[in-house]
C-alpha cells in the first residue's frame, strides 16, 4: 500500500489560506488605506482566525509596522485590480512597485505578500513560492506575517513536490507558532513520508490523534487512513486494527470491514476474519473474485460448508465468480461436504470435464456412490485413475473397488482393494473391504452354482 501519491484534499483548503493571507495583507498597509477599512476586515474576521493572530510569541510587544504613502497607494491599485480579477495587470503593478514607489524591506515583503497571491491565482505556482520565501527572507519582514507565509509557502511546495524545502519551511513554522493546529502536523507528517522519514511522520501522527481524543474529539478520517498506512508499511498488524475499529466507530464504511478482515488474516486468526468478510459480504462489500473465494474458504475451515456454497454459486451466478475449474471443483467439494449430493454432482461433472488431472473425477465417483449411482462411479473412479496426476489415488481406487462390489464385480473389486492396500491411508480399510469382497464373491458363486437366481457381475 503506497502513499507515493500525496492526498490532496488540502488544497482546498491552500485556496482558503492563500486568500486569508491576501486579505490580511490589506489591513498591515496602515492608515493610508484606511483605518476605518482596516477595522471593516477586523469585523468579518471569524473567531478561529482571531484566536490564530494571538499565537506569535512576540504579538503583543511588536510594533505595528506599515506602508509609507507612495507604496499604500501602489497596493490599493493592487487591491482594486484583484477585486476585478485583472490579475494581469496586478502582476504588472506589483513588478513595478518592485523597483518603484515601495521601498526594500518592510514595504518589499508586502508587496511580494501580494504578488505570491496573484502569482497563485494564475497557476504560476513556482513564481508564487518565490515570492512567498522573499518575504519569509526579509529582515524586515513582519514577524506574524513571516509565520504565517511560511505554512502557505510549504503547501504550495508540497503541490510541486519539492518535500525537502517544504519540510524545512513547516518545521521553522512549528518553533516560531505558539499554537499549532493538527492540520499542519498532518502535513508535516506526510513531507516526513515522502522523505522517508516514516517513524518521524508516525509520532506525529500519533500525537495528533492522542491529542485528539484526549480534547474529546473525533480525529478526522484522512489522519486515520494515514496512520492506518503507516502502521501497516511497518508490519504492525495489531496496531492497524485499533486503527480500523476506530474508523468503523466513527466513519463506518465496507471498505474498513475489508481492511479489518486482511489484518486478521495476516495475523492468522481466522475466526474474526471469517466475521470480518462475512459483515463485508453481506453489506455486498465484495468485489473481487479473490475476496469471494477467500470467504468460501472460511467457512470451510469453521465447518459450514454449505455457506461455503451458497457465496460460491451466487458470485458464479452473478459473473463475479469464474466457472474455472478450480472453482467449480471447490463449489462441489463444498456441496459435497455438506451432504448436497444432488448439487455437488453436476458441479463435479463440469469441473472434471475441464480438468487437466482426475482429482474432479475422483471425487465425483465418491458422490455418485452416495447417490446409489454405481455405474456412473465406476467410470468416473476409472477415469480418475486413467487421467492421474491424483493427490489422494488411494481413495479414487477405494472408490472404484467400492463401485465393482456394488454392481457385484467381486473379483474387480478385490484387485482394486489390494492396488489401495499399497497406501498406507487406505491400507487397513482395503484389507478389510478386500477379504470381505473375496468371501461374498465366494459365497454367491456356490449359491449360483446351487441354482439360486442372484445379480452377477454388471459390465460397464
Amino acid at each position: 500500500m503506497s502513499l507515493k501519491r500525496l492526498n490532496t484534499s488540502w488544497l482546498g483548503r491552500l485556496c482558503l489560506t492563500i486568500s486569508l493571507v491576501f486579505t490580511a495583507s490589506v489591513i498591515m498597509i496602515g492608515s493610508d488605506i484606511g483605518i476605518n477599512q482596516a477595522y471593516a476586515q477586523e469585523k468579518k474576521l471569524t473567531k478561529a482566525e482571531k484566536e490564530s493572530k494571538l499565537k506569535y510569541k512576540n504579538a503583543v510587544s511588536q510594533r505595528r509596522k506599515s506602508v509609507g504613502t507612495a507604496c499604500a497607494k501602489r497596493l490599493t491599485k493592487v487591491q482594486e485590480l484583484t477585486e476585478a480579477e485583472d490579475w494581469s495587470s496586478a502582476e504588472k503593478e506589483l513588478k513595478s512597485a518592485l523597483s518603484r514607489g515601495c521601498s526594500p524591506g518592510f514595504e518589499h515583503s508586502q508587496v511580494n505578500r501580494y504578488l505570491g497571491y496573484v502569482y497563485y491565482a494564475q497557476d504560476k505556482i513556482p513564481l508564487a513560492i518565490k515570492a512567498y520565501l522573499a518575504l519569509i527572507n526579509e529582515p524586515e519582514a513582519d514577524e506574524q506575517q513571516r509565520t504565517d507565509t511560511r505554512y502557505t509557502a510549504a503547501q504550495l511546495l508540497f503541490v510541486t513536490e519539492d518535500y525537502r524545502q517544504a519540510v524545512k519551511q513547516l518545521e521553522a513554522w512549528m518553533k516560531e507558532a505558539a499554537i499549532v493546529d493538527p492540520g499542519g502536523k498532518i502535513l508535516l507528517a506526510r513531507g516526513y513520508y515522502q522523505l522517508n522519514r516514516k517513524t518521524d511522520a508516525l509520532k506525529l501522527v500519533e500525537e495528533v490523534v492522542r491529542e485528539s481524543v484526549a480534547a474529546g474529539q473525533v480525529p478526522k478520517e484522512n489522519w486515520l487512513n494515514f496512520q492506518w498506512a503507516l502502521y501497516y508499511e511497518k508490519d504492525k498488524y495489531k496496531e492497524t486494527i485499533l486503527v480500523s475499529n476506530r474508523l468503523l466507530t466513527n466513519y463506518p464504511k465496507v471498505k474498513y470491514w475489508k481492511q479489518l478482515a486482511a489484518m486478521y488474516g495476516a495475523l492468522e486468526d481466522s475466526k474474526k476474519e471469517l466475521l470480518a468478510l462475512e459483515v463485508t459480504y453481506l453489506q455486498n462489500g465484495l468485489d473481487k473474485e479473490k475476496q469471494f473465494v477467500a470467504l468460501a474458504y472460511q467457512y470451510l475451515a469453521v465447518d459450514i460448508p454449505y455457506r461455503a456454497a451458497t457465496v460460491l454459486d451466487k458470485g458464479m451466478q452473478n459473473g463475479a465468480i469464474e466457472r474455472s475449474q478450480k472453482n467449480l471443483a471447490l463449489l462441489g467439494s463444498a456441496y459435497q461436504r455438506a451432504q448436497e449430493y444432488r448439487k455437488a454432482s453436476p458441479v463435479l461433472e463440469e469441473a472434471a470435464k475441464k480438468s487437466s488431472n482426475g482429482d474432479a473425477w475422483s471425487r465425483l465417483a465418491g458422490v455418485y456412490l452416495n447417490l446409489n449411482e454405481n455405474e456412473k462411479a465406476l467410470v468416473a473412479a476409472r477415469n480418475a485413475i486413467k487421467k492421474g496426476g491424483l493427490k489422494r489415488e488411494d481413495l479414487a481406487w477405494m472408490n472404484r473397488g467400492t463401485a465393482e462390489q456394488a454392481l457385484h464385480c467381486y473379483s474387480a473389486a478385490a484387485k482394486s482393494f489390494d492396488r489401495a492396500i499399497k497406501f498406507k491411508k487406505t491400507e487397513k480399510g482395503a484389507r478389510s473391504w478386500k477379504q470381505y469382497v473375496q468371501s461374498e464373491g465366494d459365497r454367491r458363486s456356490k449359491l449360483i452354482a446351487n441354482g439360486a437366481k442372484l445379480a452377477t457381475c454388471k459390465k460397464v
